[in-house]
């Protein structure tokens, strides 16, 4: 999901938001507004848009690893 500036969402979602220097980056963002995962920072913004759609193809089957 692409929330941009002025849009409102709830619950657990993906962003795709800009950086200070003019890339973009994706980050997975809580309920309570939290974010829990940040990507790397693209230039495009399509590679980013591309980071989102791999994520939801691939996570589900994906093995966790807890590396606490």
């Amino acid at each position: 999901m692409d929330l941009t500036k002025g849009e409102e969402g709830s619950g657990y979602r993906w962003e795709i938001a800009g950086s200070k220097d003019g890339q973009f980056f994706n980050r997975f963002v809580a309920s309570n507004g939290e974010t829990m995962v940040r990507s790397e920072t693209y230039t495009d913004k399509r590679n980013a848009i591309g980071c989102a759609e791999s994520v939801g193809k691939n996570g589900p089957d994906a093995d966790t690893e807890d590396e606490s």
